[in-house]
């Protein structure tokens, strides 16, 4: 009998998960992997700027229109583009790492129960944010907590109800394990605040209305977190609004925000829509504060939520704040037809931006719209968020007043055709 070495750039299993010390060296690379090459991640190729360009944030100014940016700008994307290659390919190599970290965290010897639980607790709601964004932007996708290359290329895919199931399994679970602790002192880890958002959405999703409201509540009344007033400081590192911050690749290096949105010269990627800019009230200080202008050949404005391209030391990219929990719990008050208890939270974010009171005189739908509303000026170009509350509310037909291009069947992206081919399973495609 011959024994063969493992490969050099390899780690087995049993190594790799012998005690707490090298697991939390694994844990950690999740955290990179959603920094660096995540659809989470502030660069150019995240779902923040890309979406952005798909619904009404963003404009190209010196995108070349054959470009796959270009095109979801038009609203004239296909199986071929890259760029659903990269949201599919890096998201499941990315949920094949947390697989393989839960599975190898589960049957390790040198961990103690304890300490895998709350090690697997964090893996699990990383899984879920994947899972969570992948069914809104595809639909019906495969879901697998396997380790199987070729059975995970087999694998049928399954509605969004099913998907959601078992993503609320699993971040209950997370619940009771998960403290409110930040076990980094500056927020580079989530905690049990950060599942509980996630859950609430999650029950925005399925529509349990009483759930969601229930989660985003918890939120909400932490006394750990709460509303920055000084609309400059909401990006800024120590942001008591900030429930979950990544850290930056070094300790002086711009967030990949700022790289991506501050623009330097005339001829940068996009700007922001005229439509955006449009929506804010004169008075509207997160316009003051958030949105800055470029003046050279004519004016353009851009995302100034992060100020620091050069010598940063202030700002880390911010996942989730708790003004999310405002609008999750607006929502599901909403559809709960408690629309003037909704109305006052909305209220409260206005009243953060220097606006008047919405009157408690609005119907239902008026409050589902000035919701929205509120939403595309809060929450502009962070993490597509605009694209997925249109999704959720059904009203994506927005669009149509700025997007002349945009048709019911955008509101799913096509599978990546080489995906089809290696797994026909896949099959029907998406309409496009």
């Amino acid at each position: 009998m011959i024994e063969i070495d493992l490969p050099t750039d390899q780690i087995s299993t049993e190594n790799l998960f012998k005690d707490k010390r090298s697991a939390t060296a694994a844990l950690t690379n999740l955290y990179i992997n959603l920094r660096e090459t995540s659809i989470y991640s502030g660069n150019s190729q995240g779902i923040g700027s890309e979406l952005g360009l798909y619904t009404d944030e963003l404009e190209p100014i010196s995108i070349p229109p054959t470009y796959d940016s270009a095109l979801l700008y038009n609203n004239n994307i296909d199986p071929t583009r890259l760029v659903l290659a990269t949201f599919w390919n890096t998201s499941y190599a990315h949920i094949y790492a947390i697989n393989s970290f839960i599975n190898g965290v589960t049957i390790s010897n040198g961990i103690s129960e304890e300490e895998k639980k709350e090690l697997l607790a964090e893996g699990y709601v990383i899984r879920a944010m994947y899972y969570q964004a992948l069914t809104q932007l595809f639909g019906e996708i495969p879901y697998t907590t396997s380790t199987d290359y070729k059975y995970n290329t087999t694998i049928k895919k399954i509605v969004p109800i099913e998907v959601l199931n078992n993503l609320e399994k699993d971040l209950l679970i997370t619940l009771e394990t998960l403290t409110y602790n930040d076990r980094s002192s500056n927020k580079y880890y989530l905690n049990k605040a950060v599942a509980e958002l996630i859950l609430a959405k999650n029950y925005l999703l399925q529509k349990k209305y009483d759930k969601a409201e229930i989660y985003a509540r918890r939120v909400i009344d932490n006394p750990l977190y709460s509303l920055e007033t000084d609309l400059s400081l909401v990006f800024k590192n120590t942001a008591k609004s900030t429930l979950w911050q990544l850290s930056n690749n070094n300790p002086t290096s711009a967030t990949y925000e700022a790289s991506n949105y501050i623009m330097l010269v005339d001829d940068w990627l996009y700007k922001l829509s005229s439509s955006l800019l449009t929506s804010f009230e004169s008075n509207d200080l997160r316009k003051l504060s958030w949105i800055k202008e470029y003046s050279n050949n004519g004016t353009t404005s851009f995302n100034y939520k992060y100020k620091n391209n050069i010598n940063n030391t202030d700002e880390c990219s911010v996942l989730f704040r708790v003004e999310e929990a405002y609008f999750i719990l607006s929502e599901a008050l909403i559809y709960q037809n408690r629309e003037k208890e909704a109305i006052a939270y909305l209220n409260k974010i206005r009243q953060r931006a220097g606006l008047a009171n919405l009157p408690n005189s609005l119907s239902n739908e008026e409050t589902l719209l000035a919701m929205l509303e509120e939403s595309k000026k809060e929450f502009f170009l962070e993490h597509a968020r605009r694209f997925f509350d249109l999704k959720r509310n059904n009203k994506l037909s927005l669009l149509k007043s700025s997007k002349p291009n945009w048709q019911d069947k955008h509101a799913l992206l096509p599978y990546p055709e080489k995906e089809l081919l290696i797994n026909p399973n896949l099959n029907p495609q998406n309409e496009y």
